[in-house]
């Protein structure tokens, strides 16, 4: 029998989440900072400098390059190799590891960091402090392109062409580190002085590092340490957390330095968070070969958003994809001309939902804007997205939100009615939210230029069936239709398989518990020469893009078990109707629809939607292992056994994206990059759970709502 434990949970129904914080997040301003001899940044909160005056890079290289033997690890790594640091500060350390990273010929290694900062820097701060090392002038510019505005959370920026990831968190640093996932193979400890920041060098910092430090695939190199300081407070910390710790000569001068190594010999045998969620303690993968394009390593089945974006990730780390479609790339939902790029904030920014879908909106900007051009190229248009409080339960919402949360101009700007006419062409009687870094994409166009990748290979064929081999490997049974040969059956292999087939997944697997849902949305083309001028997307009810081709692209209704695939003239007047939304201008026209011959087309088709409104992304579990092995807290949710959730190894689903796959489609990859290649993962362990694909299961089984008995 499993060991168990027993949590108080103050529910009878749902298991207990370990880290949240109530109520709003303060927002984040830039620290205060004076400049030493107008060259040196110090901090003004902590007295102390962001690096050394002799030579702050040098510095860098010698404590956290040199005492974690970087270099001479990469040489021989293989897959990921991911770094935690303590304080992002000025971006220096970063900048110094990415340097030496560019200097290594191994093409197997993928370097990720994960560095935390409570007190960003502005742009212009970044800018003015790293302008001391002109050696490092490019690797700035590209970072200073990436890096986010001051938003609490996780950011995700990415520069696959040279193998290198950066996951920056603002927050505070040990709230930052309950939320991550490891593993870390090497830590930079950095951190103004302990007698000068007591809040951050505190025992929970400790407890996290040695949590973080128990995983690391390639066993034989245990996690590293390196830090400036050689306060007494650090030392001890570190000892009790199961380090080795020396201390070498500091650097020019000074005369200590502390650098550890795990010893991976004490502590319990299950990490911390095994006993309260130990259905999410991950299982690392054998690392891939980054270099070895022989054999596609990865089968992913669905050439849509989710497929595509999945497909684009793991292609960008070196590992090659085949994608299958029975149809060819995004004949479904994904096919759509037009669909805005945009989320719809919660008031509440700590409800999970806003969570993931703050930082997947942030990641797919990024994406598209390291991609495409911005307005040039048909795919994507950076033309700014406005939210009309068409309503009177929409303007108390957008006020709540107002009132609540303060993001940053760059991200969301309130407009009076008279600034909302301005930004769309037209008169608007309503005011709203604007996201001005927003905008519309092509989401066909979109999956067609993700799969353009040397490493990707398309193939249209159908699955018929999945089976999983002795081996542990997938089989999955190929029919291909051809204008010669008709209908052939062939077979696969792969030892790690993606389903991203939406609602579809439900016939490939059968056995798998998914309680998804296909949504039918029907979308009305408008001819664009009899319409106002529109310069932004608008959305109320439904959304209007500005015109591609000479067309609108209107909608889209939503309607629940409806399989009808033909164009209905009653979906049309409904999206026509929605037209009132956006000013007295669009309302009128849509009056005169019938007369005018206003619309010249649609499209339908079928969104598939989760009972919680958000993707599932992860690793897939064996239904029938897992009810067996959690079959304690069907009785009583408190009771949760210590074991790994039993999983279907190497199988992994990507899908439920709704109508917000454009928002969320990239940033879910990531996660299943990461996962599949044994990497840190980009999001917290909140996000990650709440992405979990076994999450309805185990809260079915809490409920007593199986629809099946096993």
């Amino acid at each position: 029998m499993a060991e168990t434990t027993s949590r108080s949970n103050g529910s009878n129904n749902t298991p207990h989440r370990t880290h949240s914080r109530p109520g709003p997040l303060p927002p984040l301003t830039p620290p205060e900072i004076t400049w030493q001899n107008d060259v040196l940044p110090v901090s003004s909160q902590f007295d102390d400098p962001y690096f050394s005056l002799h030579d702050g890079l040098a510095e860098s290289r010698y404590v956290f390059l040199q005492h974690n033997q970087l270099p001479h690890r990469w040489a021989s790594w293989r897959g990921p190799f991911c770094i935690v640091e303590t304080g992002f500060g000025t971006g220096l350390n970063f900048l110094t590891t990415w340097q030496a990273f560019q200097q290594q010929p191994n093409n197997d290694c993928w370097l990720h960091v994960t560095s935390i900062e409570k007190y960003p820097l502005s742009r212009q701060q970044l800018s003015r402090a790293l302008a001391l090392w002109p050696e490092l002038a490019e690797l700035t510019t590209q970072l200073l392109t990436q890096y986010p505005d001051a938003i609490t959370g996780f950011h995700s920026l990415c520069w696959p062409e040279q193998r290198v990831q950066l996951t920056l968190i603002l927050d505070d640093v040990v709230d930052a580190l309950a939320e991550l996932s490891g593993p870390v193979h090497a830590w930079y400890l950095d951190g103004f002085a302990p007698a000068n920041n007591p809040e951050m060098w505190q025992p929970d910092l400790f407890k996290q590092i040695r949590r973080l430090s128990r995983r690391h695939p390639q066993l034989t190199c245990a996690t590293t340490l390196a830090t400036f300081t050689a306060a007494s407070v650090v030392r001890r910390g570190l000892q009790g957390a199961g380090f080795n710790v020396y201390k070498p000569k500091g650097y020019n001068g000074k005369r200590e330095m502390l650098a550890a190594t795990y010893k991976a010999s004490i502590g319990p045998e299950q990490p911390p968070e095994a006993n309260s969620q130990p259905w999410m303690t991950p299982s690392l993968p054998t690392p891939m070969s980054l270099s070895d394009s022989s054999a596609a390593a990865v089968i992913i089945v669905g050439a849509g958003l989710a497929g595509a974006t999945t497909a684009r990730a793991l292609a960008e780390r070196g590992i090659k994809v085949q994608v299958i479609d029975q149809s060819g790339i995004a004949t479904g939902a994904s096919g759509n001309p037009q669909g805005g790029l945009y989320v719809k904030l919660a008031a509440n920014d700590q409800a999970t939902h806003t969570e993931f879908y703050l930082h997947a909106y942030l990641t797919s900007l990024r994406w598209m804007n390291r991609l495409f051009e911005p307005s040039a190229d048909g795919v994507w248009n950076a033309c700014g997205v406005l939210q009309l409080a068409w309503s009177a339960a929409e303007q108390q919402r957008q006020q709540k939100f107002l009132d609540r949360l303060h993001y940053p101009a760059s991200l969301i700007q309130p407009v009076s009615a008279a600034q909302a006419s301005v930004l769309a062409g037209s008169s608007q009687q309503q005011g709203g939210l604007f996201f001005p870094a927003a905008g519309w994409v092509s989401p066909a166009d979109l999956c067609h230029r993700l799969l353009d990748h040397s490493l990707i290979d398309v193939q249209i064929a159908n699955v018929s069936s999945i089976a999983q081999l002795t081996n542990k490997h997938w089989q999955l049974q190929l029919d291909t239709t051809t204008d010669t040969a008709g209908t052939t059956s062939s077979s696969q292999t792969t030892q790690q398989l993606v389903i991203a087939t939406a609602a579809a997944t439900q016939q490939l697997l059968p056995d798998t518990y998914l309680p998804i849902k296909s949504i039918r949305g029907q979308l009305t083309y408008l001819d664009a020469a009899q319409s106002p001028p529109l310069k932004t997307v608008l959305c109320g009810r439904s959304y209007m893009a500005p015109p591609r081709e000479g067309q609108l692209v209107l909608g889209a209704t939503y309607h629940q078990n409806d399989p009808d695939k033909t164009l209905r003239e009653q979906d049309h007047q409904t999206n026509l109707g929605h037209l009132q939304d956006f000013g007295d201008l669009w309302g009128t026209l849509a009056s005169k629809a019938s007369t005018h011959n206003l619309v010249v087309g649609g499209r339908t088709s079928f969104r598939c939607t989760t009972p919680d409104y958000l993707p599932m992304a992860g690793p897939v579990v064996d239904t029938d292992l897992f009810i067996h092995c959690y079959a304690p807290m069907i009785k009583n949710a408190r009771q949760i056994p210590v074991r790994k959730a039993p999983l279907l190894e190497g199988l992994w689903i990507n899908l439920g994206h709704g109508s917000r796959g454009l928002a969320s489609a990239p940033l879910c990859a990531e996660l299943l990059a990461c996962q599949i290649t044994g990497s840190a993962l980009p999001v917290s362990n909140r996000v990650a759970e709440a992405l979990w694909p076994g999450r309805f299961l185990l809260r079915d089984m809490i409920r007593r709502k199986l629809p099946i008995k096993r």
